[in-house]
């Protein structure tokens, strides 16, 4: 009877959907914020209610619905990626992950999907972010750091698209009544972001899988291993520099952390920031790698990660 409830809702959201497709796309708005961030948010909570496979399901028949009734491939193909990052985050809200490890996968998934179909499919959607981004550093000189500003930011667009996703489904399951579980805790992390910041980070498996990730392409750039499929190079590169972010963020953190156990001084920790950061600026990837090489250090000696994620669970089951 279960399964069967789950079904029918699925069926009726998905009804739901085709019908403010048609009625957005009809009046002009599809192409503002509903495709970009309703649709994902409303499949997001689908995923929530009625599970993984029936919210697949209803993806599938509704993107086919509204492409059988608009005979607009673009359309289709525009809302398949914002159905399939909508999906993503709904189904890694619902698991027992942290949150960091979430941000990874999602932003991951969203840069190959993002980039794949900017690529094969702009001409017939009407619109490439990678071009826009292109024009805005074609008023720039050309240069390394002009490339490294180009890929940055198709990293950053679908990991922003990714985060104000999942964040924007979190306070839509608050305001339905949907808290419960992973999704209640997670909600209460993001809620009360400010407070325990400092102790959300990625499992240790996801930290060095990142690590090693950075590290085997730094080594490709070394040897002037160059890839030539545009495709490729573009997901590789955006997605090393997403990694240099999580890598660098959680990394600085577990120092920081350790750090405050063992000398209460916030002015000595304000003190490491701002050497830290001209570090960064003047040897950027030096600097990376002394992180995760202090982070493996502390994951050795005191299981830092792991520390972490018990303090913040034990916060969240205090209340």
């Amino acid at each position: 009877m279960n399964e069967t409830k789950k079904l029918t809702e699925s069926a009726i959201l998905s009804a739901l959907f085709v019908i403010s497709t048609l009625l957005f796309v009809g009046i002009g708005f599809g192409y503002a914020l509903y495709i970009d961030f309703i649709v994902p948010v409303f499949f997001s909570i689908v995923v929530l209610r009625c599970d993984f496979k029936y919210s697949v399901l209803s993806g599938i028949t509704s993107l086919l619905i509204v492409w059988l009734i608009l005979g607009n491939i673009g359309i289709a193909i525009w809302c398949s990626q914002s159905v399939i990052l909508g999906i993503l985050c709904g189904y890694f809200i619902s698991k027992d992950t942290s949150i960091m490890d979430d941000m990874v996968y999602t932003s991951f998934i969203g840069v190959v999907l993002m980039v794949f179909v900017d690529i094969y499919a702009s001409k017939l959607i009407g619109y490439s972010f990678m071009k826009e981004f292109q024009g805005y550093i074609n008023i720039l000189k050309s240069g390394e750091y002009v490339q490294v500003i180009y890929y940055i930011l198709i990293a950053a667009f679908p990991f922003g698209t990714v985060f104000s996703i999942y964040i924007l489904s979190l306070f839509m399951c608050k305001k339905l009544n949907m808290l419960k579980g992973n999704i209640n805790k997670k909600f209460e992390i993001i809620a009360n972001f400010r407070r325990l910041s400092r102790f959300v980070c990625c499992s240790k498996n996801v930290f060095y899988v990142l690590s090693v990730y950075i590290f085997i392409v730094e080594t490709f750039k070394a040897f002037n291993i160059n890839i030539d499929n545009t495709y490729l190079k573009t997901i590789i590169i955006s997605i090393e520099y997403l990694s240099f972010y999580f890598v660098i963020k959680d990394g600085y953190t577990a120092i920081q952390n350790y750090l405050l156990s063992k000398n209460k001084k916030v002015a000595h920790i304000r003190i490491l920031s701002i050497l830290m950061l001209i570090a960064l600026i003047l040897i950027f990837k030096i600097t990376t790698f002394i992180i995760i090489i202090i982070n493996i250090i502390l994951d050795i000696k005191i299981n830092i990660r792991n520390q972490q994620i018990g303090i913040l669970n034990n916060i969240l089951s205090r209340g």
